[in-house]
């Protein structure tokens, strides 16, 4: 267990004496613009998702749903009659 902690130490005082690096200003606004760019995309990209769920999709699967259940509905109603 006197190893373990040793070692342990050994590697706090190597990563102490690292130096510190900081990113340059240009580098920082770059980056940050480029974040920023990709939350916008993704949240266009959301929105025209959801804009043509509620427009075409839902509705479509709706509709399908609705002449699904009304052939379900027309086909047991004619085994019933004897159609």
């Amino acid at each position: 267990m006197m190893s373990t902690d040793h070692q342990r130490d050994e590697v706090l005082a190597m990563v102490a004496s690292l130096k510190t690096r900081d990113v340059p200003q240009r580098h920082a606004d770059r980056l940050r613009n480029q974040c920023h760019a990709e939350l916008q995309a993704r949240t266009r990209r959301r929105a025209m998702f959801d804009m043509a769920f509620r427009r075409f999709i839902g509705p479509a699967l709706g509709g399908a749903w609705s002449l699904a259940y009304l052939v379900e509905l027309l086909r047991h109603a004619a085994a019933a009659y004897g159609f």
